[in-house]
């Protein structure tokens, strides 16, 4: 009996709903929800970073642990797929345990599997820094310096 494929990356709104997933739901569920999605030999690569399955599982279970639920939001802007290969650009916020949100810009390059799930994962992220007041982004090394409180002799 021929086993179904999985069609979630086809689509721009189904890859980015399962995109987003990876940061929802229990952390004890995290290595059942990320198979579904990912295949058994997958392979992660960010930056400096490496991960095969288990260490992605690990990632995502202690994002899912200490990030406030529903934290991270991404939106593709752009999609394309051919055969096997997926691409896109997508940005994204998340709200940290502080409070701050910070953003992000991905270049995210797949190859899926014969039964649909995500066999690698290359991606180049680029770090916007923090939301501002007004909504604009201010990188980590432009923070305004707080000027060192002054103190009364009275």
């Amino acid at each position: 009996m021929a086993s179904s494929r999985t069609t979630f990356s086809d689509h721009k709104e189904t890859f980015q709903a399962a995109l987003n997933s990876f940061f929802t739901g229990k952390p004890e569920e995290t290595e059942t929800d990320l198979a579904r999605l990912c295949h058994p030999t997958f392979r992660l690569s960010a930056e400096d970073e490496e991960l095969d399955f288990s260490g992605f599982v690990k990632h995502m279970h202690w994002l899912r642990e200490n990030l406030p639920a529903n934290s991270v939001s991404l939106t593709i802007t752009q999609f394309l797929v051919d055969g096997n290969q997926r691409a896109d650009r997508h940005s994204s916020t998340t709200v940290m345990p502080d409070g701050k949100v910070r953003g992000a810009e991905t270049f995210l390059f797949a190859e899926i599997a014969d039964d649909g799930r995500l066999l690698w994962v290359k991606e180049h992220v680029m770090r916007l820094g923090y939301q501002g007041p007004d909504g604009s982004w201010i990188k980590d090394d432009e923070v305004p310096k707080v000027p060192a409180a002054k103190t009364e002799n009275k």
